[in-house]
């Protein structure tokens, strides 16, 4: 049974989220010290804004300036970007040793340039974009699919014509590749929200749904939602796509609740209750902050309703607060899950903090901007 929540009104509770959420992201971009006292929302982004900055990884900037696209502090990340993007004889790594713990793919940082970079270099972006798709057959293995959600994302965010040139298809055809392997994939979590049970995301769709994709699928969704926008899914597509999204309305709200709950299951067989306590924050971390952002976008674009989005959008915004607090007081009072010290001594772990802490700013900032729409 999905979790229940108070029922909530066209404000959004916007104060709360402004006072308590919005404003430490809000102060750091503009590179103030906040008027008000130091709060867990503040330290938070304080702390993931310190940790980017001292990376010098590529996967480390990407995601930094997708959460603070227009903070001072970030000038020399964003004028190496610019570099990287401009420079034909750059060649973006392969994040990762084993090329399939996250967001490794080099198309990230094609994505993060399209929603961050100035106008001034769309030209030179497009070309890059295009050019990769070039070089991009259509998919024969679900990784392949894994790895096409942030070139399509980027295509969209550009707009792209639905008719550029792909090895052997077009944009478009990628973009319902994309949507025909979630739908099936999604098979899964309609099963588990039904019956219960969550597989681990560790073996393919067939077995694991779309918790097999990078994110748990979260980044297809991105990717397709964009795609509506860009024009590359037809009217039928965009009705699939939205059961799709509502189906992952209900999964957010479930899968919030089941992570606490895999924490007293945990305590329960005796794991340390900080062991047990950071699965879940982390966990739960990446689903608020990947919810959000989708579902702003989805406001954004008008694809679901204000009520459609409600208890998701709820429930991940308390659990933001509860995340914040809890990272700090409980979880990583000391820091330490983002020092550098972690980042070369257990880089897993520094990624899940790191990565995920900026998509809850991103995904904060996102629904923000368009929470009001009616």
């Amino acid at each position: 049974m999905l979790p229940s929540g108070p029922s909530i009104g066209h404000g959004w509770r916007r104060c709360a989220v402004q006072q308590w959420l919005i404003w430490p992201i809000f102060s750091l971009l503009i590179g103030c010290t906040p008027s008000i006292p130091l709060d867990p929302a503040a330290t938070f982004s304080s702390r993931i804004l310190d940790a980017g900055l001292a990376s010098t990884d590529p996967w480390a900037g990407a995601h930094l300036m997708l959460a603070f696209p227009e903070a001072n502090r970030l000038a020399a990340v964003r004028a190496r970007w610019i570099g990287q993007i401009e420079d034909e004889e750059v060649q973006i790594p392969l994040h990762g040793a084993d090329g399939h713990r996250g967001e490794q793919h080099p198309h990230l940082l094609l994505r993060t340039a399209a929603w961050v970079l100035p106008s001034t270099h769309t030209p030179h972006l497009k070309q890059r974009i295009e050019r990769a798709l070039a070089a991009t057959p259509m998919p024969t293995h679900w990784k392949q699919i894994n790895d096409l959600a942030w070139l399509v994302e980027a295509a969209a965010v550009l707009k792209l014509p639905a008719t550029t040139a792909t090895a052997d298809a077009d944009l478009a055809t990628l973009a319902r590749t994309l949507l025909d392997a979630v739908e099936q994939s999604d098979r899964v979590v309609h099963r588990c929200l039904e019956e219960g049970g969550r597989p681990d995301g560790s073996l393919g769709p067939e077995q694991s749904g779309t918790w097999a994709y990078t994110c748990g699928g979260l980044h297809l969704f991105s990717a397709l939602v964009e795609s509506v926008g860009a024009g590359y899914l037809s009217a039928a597509d965009r009705l699939r796509l939205i059961d799709g999204l509502l189906l992952t309305t209900r999964r957010i709200s479930w899968e919030l609740q089941f992570r606490l709950d895999e924490e007293q299951r945990a305590l329960a067989a005796g794991v340390s209750p900080r062991r047990a306590a950071r699965h879940a924050l982390l966990a739960r971390m990446k689903l608020a902050g990947h919810g959000l952002d989708l579902f702003g976008r989805c406001r954004a674009l008008d694809l679901l309703t204000a009520q459609q989005v409600e208890l998701a959008v709820e429930q991940s915004l308390e659990a933001a607060s509860q995340i914040q607090t809890r990272l700090l007081e409980v979880v990583d009072p000391q820091g330490k899950l983002l020092s550098a010290q972690t980042e070369t001594q257990d880089r897993e772990t520094w990624e899940r903090t790191f990565g995920d802490g900026c998509h809850l700013l991103r995904g904060l900032r996102i629904w923000q901007a368009n929470s009001a729409r009616p």
